[in-house]
């Protein structure tokens, strides 16, 4: 079943997904240490998702009609510093943990 649910999600709500995502990465990109990975930038100035994948779904809750669960993913993060005038680019993988939720409704 939480395959079953993992493909759901990456294939119904990947641009909701994606969005947050973005948005978190984009507007505190300083609170994560993204350098660990990095081989050419050396500060992070600027971050933005590229992609990510759904690795895992767990820890599913249902109160009433409403349910709740985590996901794990993979997301692949461009970070950008600048030196000499130069912009440097590269892509960096790093995982986050999302807690979501949904109303469940007759149908």
């Amino acid at each position: 079943m939480t395959e079953m649910f993992k493909e759901i999600l990456q294939r119904d709500f990947y641009q909701e997904i994606f969005n947050a995502l973005n948005e978190e990465l984009t507007d505190n990109y300083d609170e994560y240490d993204l350098t660990l990975r990095a081989n050419v930038v050396n500060e992070v100035l600027e971050a933005s998702l590229e992609d990510f994948q759904i690795l895992r779904v767990f820890n599913f809750k249902q109160e009433d009609d409403e349910f709740k669960f985590d996901i794990l993913v993979n997301c692949d993060i461009e970070i950008g510093d600048y030196f000499a005038k130069e912009s440097i680019q590269e892509s960096v993988p790093q995982w986050f943990q999302l807690n979501c939720g949904a109303v469940l409704e007759d149908h």
